[in-house]
């Protein structure tokens, strides 16, 4: 996996890049529902997804990306005028940590691209040793490609200081994005390929929110932003 900020440079200017994303992250893996080798589209496809779902009992397993139906409650936030709820029914979560019930993450919906590009960047610059050297090498060889060093991390608590770290350094509010999600609540839950990250900063999650459009959440998260800083 290269850099996400070299990646997003090189896929700007392809002219379908918002409908091949939409496509890849939401009709692909929700709308259609494709599996195993049906889902093996692209040159670069892999099935991490079949060879990881047994692992850590079937649960998320921290460093790894998700989507999936979500029937949770609304969330609360503050804008600068005042409260607002919505809800987001196909979450795209990096997974940080989990118990037996839920499990808790950024979701890069919530974000807007530019916050989603510098999180993804900051994430793959900090796990480089993997995310650079070894997840392709692995995944395309159709062997278990997990973020081991992450897992470790996450595991002593250290995910809240990740973020924090991350957001001194691009000048974001991560915290904004972060969710705990009941599985009781979870229906046709997914693994985002390593190979479709690259897709996450462009997607426009037009059919995941109610109440609320994500453009407007973006304001929020803007006006949000802000107030933190100041």
């Amino acid at each position: 996996m290269i850099s996400p900020k070299d990646e997003f440079r090189s896929l700007k200017n392809v002219n379908n890049i918002a409908d091949l994303s939409y496509f890849t992250l939401f009709e692909k893996y929700i709308k259609l529902n494709l599996k195993g080798g049906n889902k093996l589209i692209e040159i670069d496809s892999t099935d991490q997804e079949s060879i990881l779902s047994s692992k850590n009992g079937g649960y998320p397993i921290p460093g790894i990306i998700y989507t999936f139906l979500y029937k949770g409650p609304s969330v609360i936030i503050t804008s600068e005028k005042d409260v607002k709820d919505y809800i987001d029914l196909v979450p795209i979560v990096l997974c940080i940590n989990n118990d037996r019930t839920n499990f808790s993450g950024i979701n890069m919906n919530v974000l807007p691209p530019d916050a989603r590009l510098d999180f993804l960047e900051s994430f793959w610059q900090t796990f480089s040793d993997f995310l650079e050297k070894k997840v392709d090498l692995l995944a395309e060889n159709g062997k278990e490609s997990l973020n081991k060093r992450f897992i470790d991390f996450a595991k002593s608590g250290g995910g809240q200081t990740m973020i924090k770290l991350f957001n001194r350094k691009t000048s974001q509010d991560f915290n904004f994005a972060y969710r705990k999600y009941s599985f009781n609540k979870i229906s046709n839950f997914r693994m985002i390929e390593y190979s479709e990250w690259k897709y996450i900063p462009h997607y426009k999650p037009k059919d995941a929110f109610r109440k609320i459009n994500f453009s407007q959440l973006h304001k929020i998260y803007d006006s949000h932003k802000y107030i933190n800083e100041t």
